[in-house]
């Protein structure tokens, strides 16, 4: 088996070394500044253009990262609906503006407010109305987050048609809210996954620890990404500190 993903592979922002690591290692960013929706338009948004214009003159690919705060594409007030889609689509531009083709975006499901069959057919309607008058070939990924389960997202995923709406699997996220084996989500997700985040954790708390520190055997993990999803699927690294992660990958022989 060949090991090397080097050339899908991305690190967070919201890694303290990101900067070292796109800079020593090669790898693409993904721009993480978005996920507060006050990097848009509101009073650090001229900071996050600075960051982001110098990290794009050392990272020759990088993916974008939607806003999520307060944003529920399934909600049952029709103007937190209105904000969600606004916000969505703020970010798509922003997504063209620097370059990128793929931006994630959270489900934004919430246990024990939504039931999962009301939260199904409205991010179906969401999406597909998102994406319906799109002709720049953005992909949008969908990211678990309160996910308990694979199945509802692939569910959704079995009734939308548009081809440029895709899965993100966050590996440490279902480690730490879900019952169900994290190689069951990826053989579950894989036909539909664009992305992946990678992260560890000890399943009681979203730590975001080095991808070999947590209750995830990675490396079974990462070989079963290489078997069963497309070459096209990227994946990033979300740990908060990450060069210890770069290291262990290419001890590994994930790096080429």
């Amino acid at each position: 088996m060949d090991r090397n993903i080097r050339d899908r592979l991305y690190i967070a922002t919201v890694c303290a070394e990101h900067k070292e690591i796109i800079e020593k290692y090669d790898v693409g960013v993904e721009l993480d500044q978005f996920c507060d929706p006050r990097a848009i338009d509101g009073e650090i948004a001229e900071d996050a253009r600075v960051e982001i214009s110098e990290l794009l003159e050392a990272a020759d690919r990088c993916v974008l990262h939607a806003p999520f705060s307060e944003l529920f594409p399934a909600a049952i007030d029709p103007k937190a609906r209105a904000l969600a889609m606004e916000r969505m689509h703020q970010a798509a531009g922003l997504a063209c503006e620097y370059g990128t083709k793929k931006m994630i975006v959270h489900s934004g499901y919430v246990p024990l407010v939504f039931f999962k069959e009301w939260h199904e057919d409205r991010s179906v309607e969401f999406w597909e109305e998102f994406m319906a008058d799109r002709d720049d070939g953005l992909v949008i990924t969908v990211e678990n987050v309160m996910d308990d389960e694979p199945y509802m997202m692939v569910k959704m995923m079995e009734r939308i048609t548009n081809p440029n709406i895709r899965l993100c699997f966050d590996v440490g996220h279902a480690a730490c809210v879900s019952d169900v084996p994290v190689l069951e989500w990826l053989e579950v997700m894989a036909p539909y996954l664009g992305h992946i985040h990678i992260h560890n954790n000890d399943g009681t708390h979203d730590w975001h620890k080095p991808i070999f520190d947590g209750k995830v055997d990675m490396e079974t993990f990462l070989d079963k990404v290489i078997e069963l999803c497309d070459p096209d699927t990227t994946i990033t690294i979300e740990s908060l500190e990450g060069i210890s992660s770069m290291e262990w990958l290419k001890e590994k022989g994930y790096l080429g």
